[in-house]
């Protein structure tokens, strides 16, 4: 009797050990899926992953041969295609019945609309968003993709074609020094000749797209034009030189210098305002809607280069009534415009 109950404690000890190994083989591979899908990597680098994820005895002690074991069990159980690449990486080139991900109608919907909206490369990191919506897409199930695939798409998404684009790596160069060190450039400003290339440092505070041209909002410490020095300069990316740019060690305050700000009040007439659908373009922005059905709009901004940009739109539908500084702008542009067409 005592024989028999030994014997049956080592049978469950052993089926013990069997489930054990299994669930974690399990997870071990199911781990593997994820990681090939973050991107490919070589064996080594793949086996000190999963180490570092669960611990040293993750993997027996003829490694190669468990992952390679992985590999095919993978490859047999989801029909999935894992390369070893010219590279000595191992990548997932086909997800085959691997569906990581499904998507309602709406959420396809939703991911139609950002395919659509990155497409134009209207962003400075469109290319890497359109990488990982690609990404997105191959983790849906067959069916799931060719739904997308066929599905016409409505929305579309209208801007301005440029000649230039900006450097991708001084870009990255800029993104990652945003608010941290100075830095200096050269520069091709509109305000001196085409052969000339000015020398700039500032403290670079963000990026920001408008009219498909990415720009650099940047606090001007060192110009050639004194009336810039000590503002906020918006720099247009692309006009930068990218190998004159120079990171400085001396890191920024924590907080950025105070921003000029103006108000800025504008009339629209009753052909533009009387539906009471006008879009508010500038901070903290207050509506009059006048008995005439004109509008009047009292706003703030610190830019006022952009804001008569914005307020030309409206044609002799608008009339600036302040600041004085905006009004002497639009009547310079103004009389240049004449002159051009005279």
């Amino acid at each position: 009797m005592a024989a028999e109950n030994t014997r049956s404690q080592q049978g469950r000890r052993r089926g013990g050990g069997i489930r054990r190994s299994s669930s974690v083989t399990f997870h071990r591979r199911l781990w593997l899926v994820r990681r090939l899908v973050r991107g490919a990597a070589t064996a080594h680098e793949l086996v000190t992953d999963a180490q570092h994820t669960f611990g040293k005895e993750i993997y027996p002690h003829n490694v190669t041969a468990a992952l390679h074991h992985d590999f095919d069990a993978l490859r047999e159980l989801f029909d999935c295609t894992i390369k070893r690449m010219h590279d000595g990486c191992y990548a997932l080139v086909d997800y085959g019945h691997l569906a990581l991900l499904d998507l309602n109608d709406e959420e396809l919907e939703t991911l139609s609309f950002m395919v659509t909206l990155f497409s134009a490369n209207v962003t400075p990191n469109a290319v890497q968003v359109q990488r990982l919506l690609e990404r997105i897409i191959a983790l849906l199930p067959t069916e799931r993709r060719a739904i997308f695939n066929s599905a016409t798409r409505h929305l579309r998404l209208e801007v301005p074609e440029t000649i230039t684009q900006p450097d991708v790596e001084l870009l990255k160069r800029l993104q990652h020094h945003l608010g941290q060190q100075y830095i200096r450039f050269r520069y091709r400003s509109t305000h001196s000749p085409a052969h000339i290339e000015e020398e700039h440092r500032v403290a670079p505070y963000r990026l920001l797209v408008r009219d498909d041209h990415t720009y650099l909002e940047a606090f001007c410490l060192a110009a050639p034009h004194a009336e810039i020095i000590n503002r906020y300069v918006t720099y247009q990316v692309d006009r930068i030189i990218p190998e004159s740019l120079v990171v400085e060690p001396k890191r920024m305050p924590p907080t950025a210098p105070p921003r000029k700000t103006w108000q800025i009040r504008y009339r629209l007439t009753a052909q533009v305002a009387r539906q009471r659908d006008i879009a508010l373009w500038f901070t903290n922005s207050s509506v009059t809607f006048l008995p005439d059905g004109s509008a009047e709009i009292t706003a703030q901004t610190t830019d006022l280069w952009q804001a008569r940009q914005i307020l030309f739109c409206y044609r002799e539908h608008c009339q600036v009534l302040e600041p004085p500084e905006l009004i002497d702008m639009i009547r310079t542009s103004l009389q240049k415009m004449q002159e051009c067409y005279q």
